[in-house]
């Protein structure tokens, strides 16, 4: 056995060079495919920087793969249950890891995942201390654009601007840990338009920090004080982190709910502030929360002049004086617990949350409200489950919402070996399930109502090839945004990758959505018509060494319905890498009829941020990216961004409306580890 393994590991030592120069960019490449579904979905205030945050704070504190247990693996999205169950399974066997590359002895560890982990992972004694030191990092943000939108000029000399703030957008984030057993955090920023340091606040606009303290003592597992997420069961029932839904990595169907966690993003709405713990005594675990804090908020006055709640404003923006006047007018409360049992066969989830506000949100009249939550309470308890059975791991959660609406999803995922997965989930959710807390597995962020059949299947029927598909069928059983009635659709995505050597990649991806809308030609007579939007692109990469990289990017959208539009997109990327020094220059051209057949696309950029706009018209886009350092533990970042369109006089609406036809954005981040 030990001659067999040391043989399998002088080869996977003689191949880590290749690996080691593609890790970065095929990790960044999957991510950026399932932000880009997200964005396409229209799924707002996503989460994107925690995410990032996450994976960095990961690269920069790898996961020893000798004494890690399931739960930490887990963190790592994008492994298999069965991925997972099988490094933990080689190391019961073979002992100790003698190298990060063995893993390519590892059952169904191919050599993709493995480009995956390397950053995130190490290997080292078990009986190695973690080193009881202070380290951590400071960042710093700003960006603009060099045009001036009509919201930051004053109409006359009577009439100030709209925006009562500067066009810089600026964000100060500081991260410091003591070993592995104290973590602490802030986060400052300020948005385009609003004021930096306002006299009614004096500071940021948002501001959050957290401390949290790791096994302090004997079963408290972890303690957060200050701003922290949840993620429970499957995320029916409570669920403020980030989540993907659709996607062909099949590893994402099953959620892996990282409990309590601290929070370190922009979003000024999907955190909770106060206090949670988690208590662990062997398999089982317990964690109560309490939170409190000021929201944003719209109010109308009921007939009897009584003020009322009319929706809960999540954008964040205090750029003009109505923003400002409904700037955390309202105090929330919310108060639960969790407990769960894990065990390497199965893990079991339940727990209850109380969500409540001191102002009611009123009950909309309109016929598409009916089943909208109205009210100041709401009520969850949720029941989850997870079953391993080796190939086969079954999944799910029930959730009631004050005893009254409900939520289910149950899933599967199948592995039957020759490098073949499948993925299967249902979901249905109540016309008046809202769960405020909640990011289950939906079609939209408003799913109430709604149901549906999700299927995915990842193959490699050879060895450079594979093939990634999903379908999805769904319906809702009530009237919705810019819908009728009841509606339904599908979807359908493939895309074929082909490694063409280790230096040559290529995939084609093709992505076609059914849905349901309002007729916009015969609006009077509320009549519903059908649309279809097919999206084709084709992709090449070429790396000729670690330094230099080349990525062409073409795409085609088509939009069929009553007025049909098409448009497509196409970029060069050229990216260039050495030591301190790192550059990369897209050039994209563009022509797309309206907003139906708008393309999304991720744009390079600083490390933390991502960008993902949807093109639309007719011009060319110049992006520009440096990083840079030029001493030890300080790096700096830079973004230029320049859109020329053709035809336009006028680029944007509302206040945000710029005079001409060339947009130049610009950006400069900073940070300094220690």
């Amino acid at each position: 056995m030990n001659m067999i393994r040391s043989f399998v590991l002088t080869i996977c030592l003689c191949i880590s060079t290749s690996v080691v120069a593609q890790q970065d960019e095929d990790l960044q490449k999957m991510i950026i495919d399932m932000l880009e579904t997200m964005a396409d979905q229209k799924i707002g205030n996503a989460n994107y920087e925690e995410l990032v945050n996450d994976l960095v704070s990961l690269s920069q504190h790898p996961i020893n793969l000798n004494e890690a247990e399931k739960e930490e693996l887990e963190q790592l999205f994008f492994l298999s249950d069965l991925q997972i169950e099988n490094i933990l399974f080689y190391r019961y066997t073979n002992g100790q890891l003698f190298s990060i590359y063995e893993l390519q002895a590892v059952e169904k560890m191919d050599s993709e995942t493995i480009r995956y982990l390397l950053p995130f992972v190490t290997v080292a004694p078990v009986e190695q201390k973690v080193k009881m030191r202070v380290f951590g990092n400071i960042m710093s943000r700003m960006q603009s654009t060099i045009q001036t939108p009509v919201g930051y000029l004053a109409k006359n000399d009577s009439t100030s601007a709209a925006f009562l703030g500067s066009k810089e957008k600026w964000m100060m984030r500081g991260r410091i840990k003591y070993g592995d057993k104290l973590d602490a955090g802030f986060t400052l920023e300020k948005d385009q338009g609003e004021q930096a340091f306002p006299n009614y606040f004096p500071a940021a606009d948002f501001s959050s920090a957290f401390l949290r303290f790791n096994k302090p003592v004997k079963f408290i597992d972890s303690w957060i004080i200050g701003d922290y997420r949840l993620s429970f069961g499957q995320g029916v029932g409570v669920w403020t982190d980030m989540a993907f839904s659709k996607s062909t990595e099949t590893a994402q169907l099953r959620r892996r709910a990282k409990g309590i966690n601290a929070y370190t993003s922009v979003n000024e709405s999907s955190f909770l502030r106060g206090s949670a713990l988690r208590f662990k005594f062997r398999g089982w675990s317990f964690s109560p929360f309490v939170s409190y804090k000021k929201r944003d908020a719209s109010f109308v006055s009921d007939s009897v002049n009584d003020m009322l709640v009319s929706s809960l404003q999540e954008t964040g923006y205090h750029r003009t004086a109505t923003e400002l006047t409904n700037r955390m007018v309202i105090k929330e409360k919310v108060y639960g617990a969790q407990t769960a049992y894990k065990h390497h066969l199965f893990h079991i989830d339940a727990g209850y949350v109380n969500w409540q506000i001191d102002d009611a949100i009123e009950e909309k009249t309109h016929l598409k409200n009916k089943y909208r939550f109205s009210g100041n309470k709401q009520e969850c308890l949720w029941l989850a489950h997870s079953i391993f059975l080796h190939k086969l791991t079954v999944f799910g959660e029930v959730a009631i919402q004050n005893l009254d609406d409900y939520g289910v999803y149950q899933g599967i995922t199948y592995n039957p070996g020759f490098d073949v997965v499948v993925s299967l989930a249902y979901r249905k959710y109540s016309k008046g399930y809202t769960a405020i807390l909640s990011n289950p597995f939906s079609e939209s962020s408003t799913r109430g109502g709604e149901s549906g059949v999700f299927t995915s299947i990842r193959l490699k029927p050879a060895s450079r090839l594979t093939i990634k598909a999903f379908t999805d069928m769904f319906q809702c059983d009530w009237l919705r945004y810019n819908v009728y009635r009841p509606s339904e659709g599908f979807e359908w995505f493939a895309q074929a990758n082909y490694d063409i050597s280790q230096q040559h990649l290529a995939y084609v991806r093709y992505k076609s959505t059914q849905k349901e809308i309002n007729s916009s030609v015969n609006s009077a007579l509320y009549q519903v018509i059908s649309y279809q939007k097919d999206n084709i692109r084709l992709f090449y990469a070429y790396q000729p060494s670690d330094k230099w990289r080349f990525q062409t990017q073409f795409e085609q959208a088509i939009y069929r319905e009553e007025v049909s539009s098409k448009g497509w997109m196409a970029f060069q990327d050229v990216k260039y890498t050495s030591g301190k020094y790192q550059a990369a220059l897209r050039y994209v051209l563009f022509d797309i009829d309206d907003y139906n057949s708008r393309i999304y696309s991720y744009e390079p950029d600083v490390l933390y941020a991502f960008t993902i706009p949807a093109y639309m018209n007719k011009g060319t886009r110049i992006i520009l990216n440096l990083n840079v350092k030029p001493i030890k533990n300080l790096r700096i970042w830079g973004r230029v961004a320049h859109t020329n369109y053709t035809g336009l006089k006028q680029i944007g609406s509302g206040h945000q409306l710029i005079e001409g036809n060339q947009l130049t954005e610009w950006k400069l981040q900073l940070q300094y580890r220690f």
